[in-house]
């Protein structure tokens, strides 16, 4: 294409150039990621009522840690997309599935005003291309407010997002995959999984890009 003559894109970690536009990861440097190969690592949660499995694709290391922070902050959202497909590569769909849905963890309507988009949203729809597995941005929304999970420990997580989440349409019977960039101690998906099963969801997954290094 002549727009990738006039404007070769670099790699988003290594800046060589690349022949498209189309993705913002080289593959030398996609395939550099550290695989956690932890299969379903629910039993070693910190915080997993709720949840019935657990899956996170690399552990989150300076380069995963760099795709974050710009998919997050930089106004990069399209990059969610290829990482999820990238995830879907990494984690095998019939190792975990099968689902019947795929939710992002919502975002509050106000921070997601200020960041202009929910990063968890783009990493769903690479997931569900791959997987083929349907997903949905708005059966899940968050009502609470909180602050940022980062400065607290695993007790203070919980509470900080305690009721922080409500269901507005059915998933009753449903066998649902949340998703979410980083998976730390579990709260943040936990509370999701918490509200969907009162409101009758069959099982919870969850599924991240990454996961602190144990």
């Amino acid at each position: 294409m002549l727009l990738d003559f006039l404007y070769p894109a670099k790699c988003l970690l290594c800046d060589t150039f690349q022949k498209t536009t189309f993705n913002t990861i080289c593959p030398n440097c996609k395939d550099a990621f550290r695989s956690t190969n932890l299969g379903n690592w629910i039993n070693t949660v910190a915080n997993p009522l709720g949840i019935d499995r657990a899956y996170s694709g690399w552990f989150f290391d300076n380069e995963i840690q760099k795709v974050i922070h710009s998919l997050k902050y930089q106004e990069r959202a399209k990059l969610g997309r290829e990482l999820g497909r990238y995830l879907a590569q990494e984690l095998r769909y019939n190792s975990i599935g099968p689902l019947d849905i795929l939710i992002p963890v919502p975002l509050h309507p106000v921070k997601k005003r200020e960041r202009g988009y929910n990063q968890a949203e783009w990493i769903v729809k690479g997931l569900a291309e791959i997987w083929k597995v349907p997903y949905s941005l708005n059966r899940l929304v968050r009502r609470k407010y909180t602050i940022s999970q980062t400065t607290l420990n695993a007790e203070e997580r919980l509470r900080n997002m305690k009721d922080a989440f409500r269901v507005r349409k059915s998933v009753v019977g449903l066998n649902i995959g949340v998703v979410d960039d980083v998976l730390t101690t579990g709260s943040t998906i936990s509370a999701c999984a918490i509200s969907l099963k009162k409101e009758g969801a069959n099982q919870v997954v969850a599924i991240s890009c990454s996961t602190p290094i144990r």
